[in-house]
């Protein structure tokens, strides 16, 4: 997450568009927010927060949230600012899944970086979880999952009391351990393979440990005079493979939700496509909607374009950084109401303008940046006769894919439906909702020009 200084101006030069740009969540509080409910044209998020609200830990009720959205939506800002507004009841607990296993997630990662995360923050916020407790757990992961255990338990404790007695007195040596265990499960992969499979053939214990530590957390929380309620969650999950999260999230639902806490995951775009219907899993469930640049009948969206306008207006002076507004506009409309392009796009249009020694950007800098991100998106597209066909149908129809002739083979629908998911994963077809949840291709991909002639001839062939 990009630090930014505590008052922020919007940027009044090209030099200084992209510091205020770079991609990546906002914290709370920072100036560059914008409310884009309304320009979503939805109050899912609102739902989910009256939903987190109505659950009761001192009733043993916890929320277990599903949370989708394309990635680049702004579900991770609007998390934290969630997270801001409940504070006064809950503590929250905000994990990120480590990068190097977004391809390969299983729920004992899960579990372990939440462990560890846990007494890490409790002691940061001056309510250290009891050393024993926390020590009780790392024993328990250490002795179900690593060879010569007690070799590693030794060498983990000379080195702990050798970094010194303060962390030492607060944590023992069981955050120690579980950074051994973490990093085995990073570094190695078939060390990772072996570590879960054991502790798999424990998952049941494994939980009860777990909500015994989350037990004396609502504890220690209580005797600090705070409410003993807290809330996790689980960010950057939408990355993950539609194969790696169906595990993760059906196979395994179930243990995600035995948690004595209350918890909201975030939850990749394609699982809400049959047959996997994340709300099967998970009854309260919530989708971020895309921002809308134009309705389904391709008329625009005043209400969007004005929202993604303000979210510039709020990192840039529009007036002193581009020659007209309509340009601004016209990025707006080429990003396809995703946020995340629609920063790439000011990032790229800033440069493009600097490099011609242009003090603003104009429509041929705007162009050129829409350029990159085309370019970016024909190269996903290849085979070209494979996609393309499938894509101009998806625009004219507003829907999936039904095949070259208006159906699909049930033998196909498999194969079809993960066709359709890869391409709502790299963003190539947006979601988008309103009285019906409806479909489109990314803008920049309609500029392709492989685009452009089979949506001709998709055309030619439904005139007859």
């Amino acid at each position: 997450m990009a630090t930014i200084p505590t008052a922020i101006k919007p940027a009044e030069r090209l030099e200084d568009i992209p510091a205020l740009v770079a991609l990546g969540p906002l914290d709370a509080g920072d100036p560059r927010y914008v409310d884009s409910s309304k320009a979503r044209g939805d109050n899912q998020l609102k739902k989910l927060r009256l939903t987190l609200e109505s659950c009761d830990a001192k009733q043993n009720r916890f929320a277990k949230i599903a949370f989708t959205g394309h990635r680049g939506s702004g579900k991770s800002t609007e998390l934290l600012h969630l997270e801001n507004e409940v504070a006064s009841r809950f503590t929250t607990v905000h994990l990120y899944l480590d990068d190097n296993l977004i391809r390969d997630c299983d729920y004992i990662d899960l579990l372990l970086w939440l462990v560890d995360e846990l007494a890490r923050q409790f002691a940061k916020n001056g309510m250290p979880l009891d050393k024993d407790a926390l020590q009780d757990v790392a024993n328990w992961f250490a002795e179900r999952s690593l060879e010569e255990v007690q070799v590693v338990k030794k060498s983990v404790e000379v080195e702990a009391q050798a970094e010194g007695s303060v962390n030492y007195g607060l944590f023992g040596t069981g955050l120690k351990l579980l950074a051994r265990i973490k990093s085995t499960l990073v570094g190695n992969v078939e060390q990772r393979k072996v570590i879960r499979h054991r502790l798999q053939s424990y998952s049941r214990d494994l939980v009860e440990k777990v909500n015994l530590l989350l037990d004396h957390a609502h504890r220690v929380l209580e005797k600090h005079g705070k409410n003993p309620e807290i809330l996790i969650v689980q960010d950057n999950l939408d990355r993950l493979p539609v194969e790696v999260s169906r595990r993760l999230f059906f196979d395994n639902g179930d243990l995600l939700k035995s948690l004595h806490a209350h918890c909201i995951y975030t939850v990749p775009i394609a699982l809400v496509l049959a047959p996997w219907n994340i709300a099967m899993v998970f009854p309260k469930s919530f989708t971020m909607p895309m921002v809308r640049t134009a309705n389904r009948d391709g008329s625009e969206a005043p209400d969007g374009i004005r929202g993604l306008m303000e979210i510039i207006r709020h990192r840039i002076v529009i007036e002193s950084c581009f020659t007209s507004i309509d340009v601004a506009t016209y990025l707006v409309k080429m990003c396809g109401g995703s946020v995340r392009d629609l920063m790439r796009l000011l990032e790229l249009a800033q440069v493009s303008a600097r490099a011609d020694d242009k003090a603003q950007i104009d429509h041929a800098s705007a162009r050129d940046a829409v350029k990159v991100l085309r370019i970016e998106f024909q190269r996903l597209l290849h085979p070209a006769q494979t996609y393309y066909p499938l894509l101009a149908q998806i625009h004219a129809t507003k829907g999936d894919y039904s095949g070259a002739e208006g159906s699909v083979n049930p033998s196909d629908v498999n194969e079809v439906r993960e066709f359709f998911a890869q391409l709502l994963f790299n963003g190539t077809v947006l979601e988008y909702n309103g009285e019906e949840s409806w479909f489109d291709v990314h803008p920049s991909v309609r500029d392709i020009r492989d685009f452009q002639d089979a949506s001709n001839r998709l055309k030619h062939v439904l005139a007859g």
